[in-house]
């Protein structure tokens, strides 16, 4: 585990050195991990292009079911494992590391929340995943895409360690796999279809607002179930 670690030390570092030179890097780099819309927002897209495809319409209304239950299951995955384990300070916060934050990048950034694993890396590769069913060769560019433009950034940024995302990434991967080989899907792929015929408009009112929570990586949920448990604390004290 020692090793591990200093590996994920040394790997980040050697990243590191090319932060805090130049102002327009630094700022592209934090563009891209920050604007939802380009680093989720492609991969959300592609889902309403294989829901809506009319080369293999039953198909692609399975994947894209297959997709959100993997996402789902890696998501959940994620936020167990940093509940269960002991939290991992993140590199913008751990004082014994000769971390130089790029530059407009705040070291308060993330503070209470554990750095193992990436839950944007365990998302967007549970999503690539699936892809790589439609089309290898689509599927493996959209792997490219959770690499470079989702987990990559948040390395540069100290917001997350190599093995971070590495840990994400196989979560969102396994998670796909679990979907795809292991779950009885056959049910849920039916009750998806009912329910897209008996009731259209809610149907898709309600995939908008799920798959928009999905891009955004559920903050929304987020932010309300922390202000929940806060009023609920406040009651109860």
């Amino acid at each position: 585990m020692e090793t591990l670690h200093r590996l994920d030390q040394t790997l980040l570092l050697w990243l590191n050195q090319f932060a805090g030179h130049s102002a327009a890097l630094d700022m592209a780099v934090r563009g891209i991990a920050n604007i939802y819309l380009i680093k989720l927002g492609v991969l959300c897209a592609a889902l309403w292009w294989l829901w809506f495809r009319r080369d293999d319409m039953e198909g692609g209304r399975r994947l894209v079911v297959d997709a959100l239950t993997a996402v789902v299951l890696a998501v959940a995955a994620s936020i167990v494992i940093q509940a269960v384990m002991p939290a991992r300070p993140r590199p913008l916060h751990d004082a014994g590391l000769a971390f130089v934050p790029p530059i407009g990048q705040s070291r308060e950034a993330l503070k209470n929340w554990s750095s193992f694993p990436s839950d944007n890396a365990a998302l967007a590769f549970a999503l690539a995943a699936t892809f790589v069913r439609a089309s290898r060769p689509w599927g493996l560019l959209a792997c490219l895409w959770a690499a470079a433009i989702v987990s990559l950034p948040r390395v540069y940024l100290g917001l997350h360690y190599p093995g971070d995302v590495t840990g994400g990434a196989l979560i969102g991967i396994a998670s796909a796999y679990a979907t795809a080989r292991l779950l009885p899907m056959g049910g849920i792929h039916r009750l998806a279809a009912w329910a897209e015929e008996r009731w259209r408009p809610w149907f898709y009112s309600g995939a908008f607002l799920a798959i928009y929570e999905m891009m955004v990586l559920f903050e929304d949920v987020r932010r309300a179930a922390g202000g929940a448990a806060k009023l609920l604390r406040a009651l109860i004290g």
